[in-house]
């Protein structure tokens, strides 16, 4: 048991191996009955002792991230946990914003314990936000500026949780000048989003984009019509919207499931570009270059979802492509990806096609617009992928989570690399020295790392994470110069 005092209260925690862990601390007030759509507010403080040795539970959602067991939830989410090494600091902060599409997933999910990475020298903060319609509903149009927030609500629970850190870390021995923003898929654009976001400016002063983006938006009629969906669902008209405030979570949450079935895209709920809002602008438009970012994205990140979704061997459609800029290009995108690869089936070219569209070119976006803000930016592919495993995943989408933080043994790990063979626990090593590098202030170097240099649009090298790991000038250059006028 170990014991850690913020100006809010005391805090007890665990320590394990050289590691203090801190669970379920509060970042924000809850938010409920007359809060739920508003921005978080600051936490309260406590009296006496807070136990920190447990877990909070997750914000509501229909199941965990990537198809895991269900998990509690609760409206009540606020919460953050931390991992902090045992010697004496100031060390380098890691704010971990987890994935699930931006309706599931938790901070304290185990294939984001944040303990290896603690054992490197780094306070790692995992942070959880709210999800879907509490998170992302818009309803300025219907309730007025009271309710102008409530459509980026996920992006700003992330803000609450970056003061928080500013305000606290040095508690637990971490440097508040010296904080890195991370994140994978939602929370990889959730980072890429707040690079650009008016009220997170200068909270943190790294960024770690992983299989994310900065243009994956909704418009103001895109998220009106996702609003009508969720009243429609749950028999409200327009004029009735303020009744919101008091449906019931799981009634909430059905609604949700019928306007994501009723939606034109693959992702309804996502934060909203509104000029009288706190996210005014597409992210990507506006990236100001100086937040040094590392950012990369996986080999076959849509083989996760052809194999746990029920995509089967179908081409792309419309709705599958949530990002283009020109979906009247989709016939050209298809043909163009079947004369690039003559020798692929129906089902491997919508994976490299999705990959692409979802992943792959949203990062090269990010990293061309903060080169173009003369920003630094360290650029890598994933493509470590298993010799032998039973669906052929290659290198999919959330395969690189375990290996930056070390849970590779976590059932998730296990799945992803058919085993854990030597090979990834020694890939796994070299890159969380890399991104912990990274974190502390440096470039990501690592032993058994070639030199890593910056990404320009001109050379565009790439470090290729693999075994052994390699540099190479604009991987896939022909697949990129397909989407030049579609994305």
């Amino acid at each position: 048991m170990v014991r850690v005092r913020t100006s809010l209260g005391e805090l007890i925690g665990a320590e394990s191996d050289g590691v203090r862990v801190f669970r379920g601390v509060p970042f924000a007030a809850p938010p409920v009955g007359p809060a739920r759509f508003c921005p978080a507010r600051p936490a309260s403080a406590w009296h006496g002792a807070r136990d920190a040795r447990e877990f909070a539970r997750a914000a509501p959602q229909p199941i965990g991230q990537y198809g895991a067991a269900p998990v509690e939830i609760d409206e009540d989410c606020l919460y953050l946990n931390v991992f902090a090494p045992a010697e004496p600091g100031p060390h380098p902060v890691l704010v971990w914003v987890h994935g699930g599409g931006y309706t599931s997933g938790a901070s304290f999910e185990a294939v984001y314990d944040g303990s290896e990475l603690a054992r490197h020298g780094v306070v790692v903060v995992t942070v959880a936000y709210r999800l879907g319609v509490l998170g992302l509903l818009h309803l300025r149009h219907l309730l007025g500026d009271s309710y102008a927030d409530s459509s980026a609500n996920s992006l700003l629970d992330v803000v609450r949780a970056l003061h928080w850190v500013r305000e606290h870390i040095a508690a637990f021995d971490g440097d508040p000048g010296r904080v890195t923003l991370g994140g994978v898929s939602a929370g990889g654009k959730v980072t890429a989003n707040l690079l650009a976001l008016p009220a997170a400016r200068g909270l943190f002063h790294r960024a770690i984009v992983q299989s994310g983006g900065a243009q994956t938006v909704r418009t103001m009629p895109e998220a009106e019509e996702a609003t009508g969906h969720v009243l429609a669902a749950l028999g409200l008209g327009p004029d009735r919207a303020a009744e919101l405030v008091d449906v019931p979570v799981p009634d909430l949450l059905a609604a949700q499931a019928e306007a994501i079935g009723r939606g034109t895209a693959r992702f309804v709920f996502r934060p909203v570009v509104d000029p009288d809002g706190p996210l005014p602008a597409v992210p990507l438009h506006t990236i100001r270059g100086d937040v040094p970012l590392l950012l990369g994205s996986n080999q076959d990140e849509e083989e996760m979802f052809v194999v746990t979704e029920r995509s089967g061997g179908r081409e792309p459609v419309a709705a599958d492509l949530a990002n283009l800029r020109r979906p009247d290009r989709l016939a050209e995108l298809v043909r163009g990806y079947a004369e690039l690869y003559p020798e692929l089936n129906g089902r491997s070219r919508r994976i490299r096609l999705l990959t692409a569209e979802s992943y792959g070119i949203p990062t090269v976006r990010l990293a061309e617009a903060q080169h173009a803000a003369d920003g630094q930016a360290y650029m890598y592919r994933f493509r470590w992928a298993p010799k032998a495993h039973p669906q052929r995943l290659g290198s999919p989408h959330a395969i690189d989570i375990p290996f930056v933080f070390g849970t590779l043994d976590t059932p998730l790990g296990r799945w992803l690399t058919g085993g854990v063979p030597a090979e990834a626990r020694a890939l796994s090593a070299r890159i969380r020295q890399a991104w912990a590098a990274f974190v502390a202030g440096g470039p990501p170097v690592a032993d058994g790392l070639p030199d890593w240099p910056l990404y320009d649009p001109t050379e565009r090298r790439t470090m290729l994470l693999d075994v052994p790991a390699t540099v190479v000038g604009d991987p896939d250059r022909e697949e990129r110069r397909v989407w030049d006028h579609a994305m």
